[in-house]
């Protein structure tokens, strides 16, 4: 090889270093994770008695929800996961250009759909997602709020033996706070929900936090309607007896670094 050569590879050498070296400070700098919403708000009339409908939907899409995943060759459940929003006559569409649906008219029914980013840091990101649902005529409407958490490396959902194995030990210890602080006795033993309590493990009802855990029930599920949507805490210092070391670490990361910004397009 001549001295010409190696001058060449050796200024590719230095230049393909100087890039990365770059690149790697440039993602040091910038933690800040933007991600964008769709919204979509939409209103149908079938002819029908309490046939109008209003329908409002914000979410993030499949390609905003791929700026969450650090390795974005597979894809991972945060993306199979991604909302699809069901096709309507456009014979009965009657507007989309509308700010919020008409709340006052109970001659409406309504569903609202909403995501949101409620944790991130290095290593997992949980999207809520709150759903209200009013039937035309009713007397009232329900709501519900459900947490589901991904790990960014490859976008794959976090269940509760990801986070706490077979942990019977946590599993009591929840189980006892739920019954002494949110559950409904009375109801529970009305309506048979006995069951229900142990919903806390399921997907959608638990979430990493900056306060440590949160667990959240759907209405009606341990406790009448007007108790709303029953939730307790579990701190980071309970936790960190009943994680592992490294799951702790992955969940609790210092947040320091980064930080993600979420607006409609």
């Amino acid at each position: 090889m001549t001295i010409r050569s190696l001058s060449f590879l050796l200024v590719a050498y230095i230049f393909t270093l100087g890039t990365n070296t770059y690149a790697n400070s440039i993602i040091e700098k910038n933690k800040a994770v933007k991600v964008k919403t769709q919204k979509l708000l939409r209103v149908m009339d079938t002819k029908e008695a309490y046939g109008k409908s209003c329908e409002e939907y914000s979410y993030i899409s499949p390609l905003q929800r791929l700026k969450l995943v650090k390795q974005n060759f597979l894809l991972g459940d945060i993306l199979s996961d991604s909302l699809s929003i069901p096709s309507i006559n456009q014979d009965q569409l009657v507007e989309t250009n509308l700010t919020k649906c008409n709340v006052q008219d109970i001659d409406v029914s309504e569903f609202t759909y909403r995501e949101k980013l409620s944790y991130l840091n290095e290593n997992i990101v949980t999207i809520e997602i709150f759903q209200y649902e009013y039937g035309a005529g009713a007397a009232h409407g329900n709501s519900h709020i459900s947490h589901y958490m991904y790990d960014r490396e490859y976008g794959m959902k976090l269940d509760w033996e990801n986070l706490f194995g077979k942990n019977e030990a946590f599993d009591k210890y929840v189980l006892k706070r739920v019954v002494k602080e949110v559950a409904d006795e009375d109801f529970i033993t009305y309506f048979k929900a006995s069951d229900q309590l142990f919903n806390f493990r399921n997907a959608g009802y638990f979430t990493i936090t900056n306060e440590g855990l949160l667990i959240q029930y759907g209405k009606y599920e341990i406790t009448p309607g007007s108790s709303g949507l029953p939730s307790i805490v579990v701190p980071k210092e309970v936790l960190k007896q009943h994680m592992t070391k490294e799951m702790y670490e992955k969940c609790f990361i210092p947040n320091n670094n980064i930080e993600y910004v979420l607006n409609a397009i």
